[in-house]
């Protein structure tokens, strides 16, 4: 029995083998270039680079307009009780009637085809009230 115990005593063999030796740090230059798929070699920074915060607020299909609170507040009547509470044409909102501007639409269905849902096909309605199973 001791001899096996000597046998086995042995340090930790990972089972684990890494294929090739280290590998060799590359080295970068420090300047910026241009992606290999930019045309003419636009590079960050440049003039020609719009910055993202730029180009984001150009893709905003609509601009969403706040409602304005009204001056007025609910008056109270004698009784100290608020009488806009349930009258349904007070509002703490007045909603302000005005042409629209640039970029922005009336109803979503004016949206460009990019920002709106795409229909559901025949195949993907056969999978929904199929359960799922194909």
């Amino acid at each position: 029995m001791r001899q096996s115990a000597v046998r086995l005593a042995k340090a930790y063999t990972p089972m684990i083998k890494f294929v090739g030796g280290k590998h060799q740090i590359v080295k970068h230059e420090g300047a910026a270039k241009g992606h290999p798929c930019a045309t003419d070699g636009l590079k960050p920074g440049s003039q020609g680079c719009v910055p993202a915060g730029e180009f984001l607020s150009k893709l905003k299909p609509f601009e969403v307009v706040n409602y304005r609170g009204s001056s007025s507040q609910p008056q109270k009547a004698a009784s100290g009780k608020s009488t806009g509470a349930g009258d349904k044409n007070s509002s703490r909102y007045v909603f302000q009637n005005r042409p629209l501007k640039d970029n922005e639409v009336g109803s979503i269905f004016e949206l460009p085809t990019r920002f709106r849902v795409k229909p559901i096909s025949d195949i993907e309605a056969e999978a929904i009230n199929g359960g799922g199973a194909v």
